[in-house]
């Protein structure tokens, strides 16, 4: 017989139930095939309990470290001085000790010398920039800049006008812009089709 302990949903009373029902006890059928279905229950429940705890391990990421403060207004900012040639916006964002880079060649070593020659560049009648799209982490903003001359020349633009992508990356610090990085991405823009893995 089975004990006080050994209830159908106690501490014991599957394993007490299979063992008397091993032995020969008497056991009717309906509580038998209940007890059953009772560990039935109990296995299922244990096997997705462990694949679920495993496929949150596997999948749980860590969240990125948070941007400084004012780095989202500094790209806002930078953004809508290049969108309106403002050059006077955009000097104000640049620390006086900017250092300047492209395709990892410096070409700048200060402010004042970065914009001797692209503040003339951005202020230009015809010339067009735009940013395609931002990111930023902690201390960087990256841009994809689209940039274009084309209507600068009028009706006889030269064979090799006028327009790039470029890649931008912007390095932060103390409300700032300390370092840009310029690397040229190419003269035409892929289609969604092409970024689909050729799919």
């Amino acid at each position: 017989m089975l004990n006080a302990n050994d209830t159908l949903f106690g501490q014991n009373g599957v394993s007490a139930l299979f063992h008397h029902a091993s032995e020969g006890s008497f056991m009717p059928r309906n509580r038998l095939i209940a007890v059953r279905e009772y560990a039935r229950t109990l296995c299922l429940a244990a096997i997705v309990s462990v694949a679920s705890a495993g496929a949150t391990t596997a999948h749980a990421q860590v969240p990125p470290p948070p941007s400084l403060p004012g780095q989202s207004d500094l790209g806002t900012k930078l953004a809508n001085a290049l969108l309106r040639k403002d050059a006077v916006a955009y000097a104000g964002l640049l620390a006086d000790d900017l250092q300047v880079y492209e395709e990892g060649r410096r070409v700048a070593s200060s402010k004042r010398e970065w914009m001797a020659s692209f503040g003339k560049k951005l202020v230009a009648p015809g010339v067009q920039f735009k940013m395609v799209s931002g990111y930023s982490s902690t201390g960087r903003l990256l841009f994809i800049e689209y940039f274009s001359s084309l209507a600068s020349w009028g009706r006889t633009p030269p064979p090799d006008c006028c327009w790039s992508y470029d890649a931008v990356a912007y390095d932060v610090a103390d409300g700032k812009i300390t370092k840009i990085q310029r690397l040229r991405g190419g003269d035409a823009k892929l289609s969604d089709k092409d970024m689909r893995n050729g799919q």
